[in-house]
């Protein structure tokens, strides 16, 4: 069921014994199983079915110290949230990214990985993509060998949803949609919470349509999902009964803002080439690609005093290529535009009919992505964060169209994450030599330098902290349970309660932590 918050006629106050705020990727997830197992859920989407200019202006926040380019371009004020443009990368953390080396001085994850692990294959079937080793035991179902041995670097892959289940409005998003239990409200953009008189429950959600009307959510439980940046904002303009924005009795509410500093790191020879894409080039089954990453073993972190760190290797197609040309193709069907632009793209493919010839033979015989000759291949380093309290997410004086304070993102990239990236360079580099794969041609401009690192960093647009997970208070703003301290309805499920990112894309754990929560709140719920 829908609701249009801009329709006139509507009640000013509707009741449930779930609300959501939040109708992207751990939204529509949460309320999936929450009505499964018998729940009723008000699911508020900020957004319309389709991306909207008055609605992406709400995002619009201030970036201070180095350019977040991912708080402009990696946001989407829409129903199915990010999913509608992610390229659906999954890869789990694993036991040194949750519980790092006590020596490296970062923060443990208040949970273990075996309570994470079980809902990883769940998020799996969801996003349609096969249950093959993340390891490179997945070599040997392609009868293939691993590039290299080494007690330093670890080879995994990453998997690739299909792109026709990347976009979860058109999934779990349609589900949602026919399913009674769940209400689901457009242009309903939450503005603040209001707790009890004694501070220890949220009573409400406040939320305003775009003609400035004001409609209350009351609920037994709320749970944020509105990513990083939003659920920070949220937090701390809800003041009308906690002066510094709720759950922020500390101070904690938006610090420690995160992402995976990316770098590219080394360009390849041309007599290298051949054997870079034999190597690495990504493998396919049953419509899920899988990419390799050079990983830093736990050994080597905390041999060297290394953050999570990995290499990469992505194929960069020339633009008006057939594999460009089907890729942007794919990507417009992911985002539900079929119309013209797609049949302008499809227009051009009979073009490149043996590019096309070349992929599918790949995909059906080889199982690998074919790389055309044109290709370039590099190599990238991403890195994970230290965390910095003054990494943070804040509130400006200046409001937006609904009279909420925008978000002024000051993001940091410290000297550690530069250390980390030269560090590891040297053993990647060491590596591949030893086993003949190739010999990088490094950027020693980025490398060597801490400003040049710097100004070649780009994020990732993987935005984490802001509410992030532990057990005290003082330095954390919710539990291992997800829930904000001190207040008993009150849950966050997005990547902002992340201590800490690794070096994989976020989503897929994130994922897990939905399931995880979905599971909890029904059972304290009573729901069946």
């Amino acid at each position: 069921m829908q609701v249009d918050l801009d329709n006139q006629g509507l009640p000013g106050e509707f009741r449930s014994q779930f609300c959501i705020v939040g109708g992207g990727i751990a939204g529509l997830l949460l309320a999936s199983r929450l009505a499964k197992r018998g729940g009723e859920v008000h699911l508020l989407e900020a957004g319309g079915t389709e991306l909207e200019d008055r609605s992406q202006k709400l995002y619009d926040a201030m970036s201070t110290g180095k350019l977040h380019t991912g708080i402009r371009e990696g946001r989407f004020r829409t129903f199915g949230g990010s999913s509608t443009r992610w390229g659906g990368q999954l890869l789990p953390y694993t036991e040194d990214v949750l519980h790092p080396p006590v020596a490296l001085g970062l923060p443990e994850w208040p949970l273990r990985t075996d309570e994470i692990a079980p809902y990883y294959e769940e998020v799996l079937n969801v996003l349609g993509a096969v249950s093959t080793p993340f390891t490179d035991e997945l070599l040997q179902e392609f009868g293939a060998q691993a590039p290299f041995a080494s007690c330093d670097v670890r080879l995994r892959f990453s998997k690739w949803a299909p792109f026709s289940r990347r976009n979860l409005a058109k999934t779990l998003g349609a589900d949602c949609l026919s399913d009674r239990r769940i209400t689901i409200y457009f242009h309903a953009n939450a503005v603040s919470i209001r707790l009890s008189p004694d501070g220890k429950a949220a009573v409400a959600v406040e939320a305003m349509n775009y003609g400035g009307e004001k409609f209350v959510f009351r609920a037994g439980a709320f749970v944020i999902c509105s990513g990083t940046i939003e659920t920070s904002r949220l937090l701390l303009a809800s003041t009308s009964d906690c002066g510094p924005g709720v759950g922020n009795e500390f101070d904690q509410v938006g610090r420690y803002f995160h992402d995976h500093v990316g770098v590219r790191a080394a360009e390849f020879r041309a007599e290298d080439r051949e054997r870079i894409v034999r190597w690495f080039a990504p493998w396919i089954k049953s419509r899920t690609l899988h990419t390799a990453k050079l990983e830093a073993t736990q050994g080597l972190r905390e041999r060297l005093g290394l953050l999570s760190v990995m290499a990469h290797f992505p194929i960069e197609e020339p633009e008006g290529s057939g594999v460009a040309r089907l890729r942007s193709l794919l990507q417009k069907m992911q985002r539900g535009k079929l119309n013209g632009q797609i049949w302008t793209e499809a227009a051009g493919l009979p073009a490149d009919s043996l590019d096309l010839a070349r992929i599918v033979y790949g995909m059906q015989v080889r199982h690998r992505r074919w790389v055309s000759p044109r290709a370039r291949m590099a190599l990238h380093l991403d890195v994970e964060q230290k965390p910095d309290a003054e990494s943070r997410v804040r509130l400006s004086d200046q409001e937006d169209a609904l009279r909420m304070r925008k978000a002024v993102v000051q993001w940091r990239i410290s000297r550690e994450e530069h250390q980390t990236a030269r560090e590891y360079a040297g053993v990647v580099d060491r590596v591949l030599r030893e086993n003949g794969v190739a010999r990088p041609c490094w950027n020693r401009d980025v490398l060597d330098s801490y400003e040049g690192f710097v100004t070649a960093a780009t994020d990732t647009y993987h935005m984490m902290g802001g509410t992030r997970m532990g057990t005290d208070p003082k330095r954390s703003v919710v539990g291992p349970d997800l829930r904000v301290h001190g207040i008993d309805n009150l849950h966050v499920v997005s990547c902002s309660v992340f201590p800490t990112g690794g070096s994989s894309n976020p989503t897929f754990t994130m994922m897990a932590l939905a399931l995880r929560k979905a599971e909890a709140l029904t059972q304290s719920s009573g729901a069946a």
